[in-house]
């Protein structure tokens, strides 16, 4: 028996929603990039920054976990070099050419079992608590 069943639904529904995608029929380029499902409760709301058609400024979506703090960009197509991200106990840095995005975390984290990756069009930062 699992020792959370929360957990479990939410692994069920992930098997799900990879099976529904799987079997639709083939897509036009770009509606389904991917889905992730985060189990366990989130103590604080997301926190989602948008702004409207500024190309000097980067779109962003924090959400603080359980375990870990999860931040997502886009990422424009016509960038000159790869974005990268700086991550310090406090703070992480989002570049992506001239544009730069400083976004302070809401607790501590874990610089070495942190990290980024860029997929898609799509920027996951996913930084473990200390």
């Amino acid at each position: 028996m699992p020792s959370n069943t929360d957990d479990e639904i939410y692994r069920n529904l992930a098997r799900l929603l990879e099976h529904l995608l799987r079997s639709l029929p083939q897509p036009e380029p770009g509606q389904v990039v991917g889905f992730t499902v985060m189990t366990g409760a989130a103590p604080v709301e997301p926190q989602l920054y948008t702004y409207e058609e500024d190309d000097s400024v980067i779109d962003y979506e924090c959400v603080e976990g359980r375990e870990e703090v999860y931040v997502t960009a886009r990422v424009p197509a016509d960038l000159r070099t790869a974005p990268y991200v700086d991550i310090q106990t406090q703070q992480i840095r989002i570049v992506m050419d001239d544009r730069v995005a400083e976004i302070d975390l809401p607790v501590a984290i874990d610089i070495r079992h942190s990290y980024y990756q860029v997929r898609h069009g799509v920027m996951d930062v996913s930084c473990r608590k200390r």
